[in-house]
């Protein structure tokens, strides 16, 4: 019944489990569907294709509950809305929210909450302009804005480098009776650091450590260091780590990422092994993708190839599996060092094709030998920007072109048409007066 299709997809979505969720839907649209009877059940099922991040779907279950002329609870209407607006498509979202407003049933069921969803696609757009659009809209139909709505009106303010809006912001809470919250102080600790500021960022956390309500917690110390990282204050973000523990709050894989890359760009790789060994240990952290990834950097930042091999199977050993981020830092890498072989062989690997290189195993979710790691999404860029290094080595002409065929039988891999009349062209220049290449 539409009670347990509801919470079976709750479920799957609670778990992360998209494959068996996936397949729960498609049962719903079969013969022996569950007959649904409420505009809850329909909120959940759009919920889900969001989560898949099926537009057409989504908006097939919501124009079939509006035909049944069943009236959306806010629920519904904050799950269709999520679902545009997290899927890149927060003006739809926008758009719909105007119609339920202008709608005299459906009114009085749009909130802060809901406007919320909009708020945060715009800002993940860039939209900033929207951004603050949609803040007067709100304000102009006197909906009450929500704490969520401020810090993330406040994260537009850090995305966009406008910090000098947050004072004002601040006002506009305390005038609706809102205090900020450990959220609220991260947020304008992000925006600081953003703008190398880490001195206000720094003047921040000491309010916080005064107040008895609320302390900084593992994401404030991870926005700092970051802070630190990104402009390569090394000092300075060992000692937020060492306040950190003090304060007795845990590292995470989040944190070692970052401390990776503070140790990377302050141009001491070896430190960046160190530290993600010794708090991994000290915590029981097992690495994730991430922090393998920033450990890969360094590897390749610091011209060790071999290093960030070695750093691929070992990942896969412990039953990480690489990303498109991985690849594409060994790729980048091994093209820098000039290792034409290693890097045609990688790009193979990753494909799943014939002459993949030793250091990548088989995937072991159950695909075969030819799909290869086909869904880690590499960037059809990266792949053109790979192949037109390895013709610039000037090593083996044809090696590029070879490869480019190959990648051409990839199943769902789109390559732009014209890369390879640029290989051959640049092929040609190199090796003119060798035999002609074989047509295509």
């Amino acid at each position: 019944d539409e009670v347990l299709l509801s919470s079976v997809c709750e479920a799957c979505i609670r778990v992360g489990r998209a494959d068996l969720l996936s397949k729960q839907l498609e049962r719903q649209r079969g013969p022996n569907r569950a007959r649904i009877k409420s505009s809850h059940t329909y909120g959940t099922i759009i919920r889900a294709y969001g989560v898949l991040r099926d537009l057409d779907k989504v908006w097939d279950v919501w124009r079939e509950m509006r035909m049944r002329h069943m009236t959306p609870t806010s629920i519904a209407i904050g799950c269709m809305t999520e679902a545009l607006a997290s899927n890149g498509d927060p003006e739809s979202a926008h758009e719909l929210l105007k119609e339920m407003l202008a709608e005299s049933d459906t009114r009085p069921l749009v909130n802060s909450v809901i406007y919320c969803s909009v708020l945060k696609g715009f800002s993940h757009n860039k939209c900033f302009d929207r951004v603050w659009c949609v803040y007067k809209e709100m304000k102009a139909a006197k909906l009450t804005v929500s704490l969520a709505a401020y810090n993330t009106l406040i994260d537009a303010c850090t995305r966009s480098g406008e910090m000098a809006q947050v004072p004002q912001l601040l006002e506009s809470m305390a005038s609706d009776g809102l205090e900020p919250n450990t959220v609220t102080y991260s947020t304008i600790i992000k925006g600081y650091c953003l703008e190398n500021r880490l001195d206000k960022a720094m003047e921040l956390l000491h309010d916080m450590k005064q107040s008895s309500r609320y302390r900084p917690d593992e994401i404030t110390y991870n926005t700092l260091i970051d802070g630190c990282a990104r402009y390569g204050h090394y000092d300075r973000g060992m000692a937020v780590l060492a306040e950190m523990q003090e304060m007795g709050v845990r590292p995470s894989n989040f944190t070692l990422s970052v401390l990776a890359k503070l140790a990377t760009r302050s141009r001491r790789p070896e430190r960046a092994f160190e530290l993600c060994e010794d708090l991994s240990k000290r915590y029981g952290i097992r690495l994730n993708v991430q922090v393998y990834n920033n450990l890969v950097h360094a590897c390749t930042a610091n011209q060790d190839l071999q290093r960030g091999l070695k750093l691929l199977e070992q990942m896969q050993r412990e039953g990480v599996r690489p990303d498109g981020r991985t690849f594409t830092l060994l790729l980048r890498g091994s093209l820098a060092s000039g290792e034409v072989t290693d890097t045609a062989a990688l790009l193979r690997a990753a494909f799943g094709l014939p002459g993949g290189h030793p250091a990548v195993g088989k995937p072991r979710n159950g695909s075969n030998a030819r799909s290869g790691w086909n869904n880690i999404k590499l960037c059809p860029d990266v792949v053109a920007e790979v192949l037109e290094g390895l013709v610039a080595q000037r090593r083996d002409p044809h090696l590029a072109v070879q490869l480019l065929r190959d990648l051409r039988t990839v199943p769902g891999l789109r390559i732009d048409p014209r890369l390879h009349l640029r290989l051959t062209a640049s092929t040609a220049s190199t090796a003119a007066g060798s035999e002609p290449l074989k047509a295509w």
